[in-house]
């Protein structure tokens, strides 16, 4: 079922493939070896087509040379099976600030250890993981 799901996927980042966004994107340094280009209102419209499937999520955030793998994934963690030790797996692989902006927003802040998160997070010397804790914070306030 999972590679028939991602198939699929990758055949929606094709239907919705911005070359402009791309471009801009990978102009700007973006480490994605592969960047269709969709905006965060198209990966929603996928993910609501899917089913939340961790072994799914995880296939997809394990792609790391794909910036809407990487994205999407964030909308198919399912929360309720997403430990501790999971979320800080994720959040210490976060590769750009827009991955830990939408980990964060998507996933994260649900979590029932996400002020526990944070804080951990805030101690890390790798200046990515470090924003990925600030993001957390941000949700957690604005909720």
């Amino acid at each position: 079922m999972t590679s028939q799901t991602l198939k699929e996927i990758k055949h929606q980042f094709m239907v919705f493939r911005n070359g402009i966004v791309a471009d801009t994107l990978r102009n700007a340094g973006m480490p994605y070896h592969i960047i269709f280009g969709l905006q965060l209102p198209q990966l929603s419209q996928i993910a609501h087509t899917i089913t939340p499937s961790m072994a799914l999520a995880q296939e997809l955030w394990e792609d790391k040379n794909v910036r809407e793998s990487r994205l999407l994934a964030c909308y198919l963690f399912p929360k309720e099976e997403v430990s501790q030790g999971l979320a800080l797996e994720l959040a210490h692989s976060v590769q750009t600030p827009e991955e830990a902006d939408i980990l964060c927003f998507r996933l994260l802040r649900y979590l029932p250890f996400a002020d526990a998160l944070a804080a951990e997070l805030g101690d890390s010397d790798n200046s990515t993981v470090a924003y990925c804790s600030k993001a957390l914070r941000r949700n957690l306030a604005a909720m």
